[in-house]
């Protein structure tokens, strides 16, 4: 919660880091994820604490207490003695993931169909903006603009969330999502996008007409789908024998 209590550099709470601090160890974190989320740091790499402080401008502590913070909402692991690492989640841990968004988001937009079904004004000021944001996925799609595209798709299962007004939902939803791009950068099938806006607009639609099965059906397919171009071990591996016996010895 923002408070609009201003602090000089001298009046931090006690317990709490002045404020050019904690603006650092927002900024660094900030540009950390999006660097995650927009799959420009693989899964798996290592993130040296004197490389971050050198390339931020910031201290060891700052950059230590980013990483903590990074590893709390589960996109780092902190290896004792070896250091900090983007996560690499398993094939089982990907699979629980998308299982729980499934669960959770389905009801999102089970809710929100209800809720126009039930109102006066069918038209929401917020069907709206979600159109605009889809949109702007579509646009980022069409330029190339890649790394912006993961960035909205994720925002418009955020935004939809954050439409039901429930803090501890929008909350636990960002962790998943965050989970999911790194999951998405580990797993996915060269040259899909795992999150169609196409879908998308299906979806708004059946919530815009108070369709509540179909919007419930629309985004358990839409995550279902997700999951399935992703490379989970469950596809056949297509082996060439004859490439893998040319050069064999006789």
């Amino acid at each position: 919660m923002r408070s609009d209590l201003k602090l000089s550099p001298g009046d931090a709470s006690p317990g709490q880091p002045p404020p050019a601090i904690a603006d650092d160890e927002s900024r660094v974190a900030s540009r950390l994820a999006d660097a995650i989320f927009e799959h420009r740091i693989p899964p798996g790499t290592k993130l040296p604490e004197a490389d971050l402080c050198r390339i931020f401008g910031v201290s060891r502590g700052v950059v230590r207490k980013v990483l903590s913070r990074l590893a709390g909402d589960q996109l780092l692991d902190l290896v004792p003695n070896r250091g900090a690492f983007v996560a690499k989640p398993s094939i089982d841990e990907t699979r629980d993931v998308f299982e729980v968004r499934r669960i959770l988001e389905t009801g999102v937009v089970r809710a929100l169909a209800r809720r126009t079904r039930q109102a006066r004004h069918p038209v929401q000021p917020w069907i709206d903006d979600l159109r605009q944001q889809i949109a702007a996925e579509r646009d980022a799609n069409r330029v190339g603009d890649t790394p912006r595209y993961i960035r909205l798709s994720g925002q418009f299962h955020l935004d939809l969330a954050a439409v039901t007004g429930n803090a501890a939902l929008l909350a636990h939803l960002k962790r998943l999502i965050a989970q999911t791009s790194l999951m998405v950068a580990l797993y996915d099938l060269p040259g899909t996008n795992a999150c169609s806006f196409h879908e998308h607009l299906e979806i708004v639609a059946a919530i815009e007409a108070g369709e509540y099965d179909d919007a419930e059906r629309l985004m358990d397919e839409h995550l279902a789908g997700c999951e399935r171009q992703l490379r989970l071990g469950d596809e056949v591996q297509r082996v060439d024998l004859e490439r893998v016996f040319r050069t064999a010895n006789p």
